[in-house]
């Protein structure tokens, strides 16, 4: 684990035989994958700059509610098959996409802002094959 990479404690148990890795970062980028599991990822960086995640057969969550996008914003890649990635992210947030999907979805359930003002970017880029991608 990454020396400013903690994992999360006091998960809930449900009675539940799945419980993701829960892991929060202040660091301006990730990089992180799963196979096989979960993966639930707190952004708390007050600069986030460049995030990768690879997703195999998994669940991922990477929550970025609590970070602050650099002022060239931010890109986020992804790699992801047969598997479910949410992004959570402010609702100020102005996200682009440029996510190929093969037998899978992509989409952002999310209400447009008031504003027009300029807001941060974040850019999702990769793939997803057989799997869905979303962002909250």
């Amino acid at each position: 684990m990454h020396p400013r990479t903690t994992a999360i404690t006091g998960w809930d148990d449900d009675d539940d035989d799945f419980e993701p890795e829960c892991v929060a970062t202040v660091e301006d980028g990730f990089e992180r994958g799963a196979a096989l599991s979960g993966l639930w990822l707190h952004v708390c960086s007050q600069e986030f700059r460049s995030g990768r995640v690879t997703a195999v057969f998994s669940g991922v969550t990477i929550d970025l509610r609590e970070a602050a996008l650099s002022a060239e914003g931010a890109t986020i890649h992804v790699q992801s098959a047969l598997s479910g990635i949410t992004i959570l992210v402010p609702p100020e947030w102005h996200v682009v996409w440029d996510v190929d999907a093969i037998c899978g979805g992509v989409g952002e359930q999310r209400r447009p802002p008031r504003s027009v003002e300029p807001r941060p970017r974040l850019r999702i880029a990769g793939m997803v094959v057989a799997g869905g991608l979303s962002v909250r």
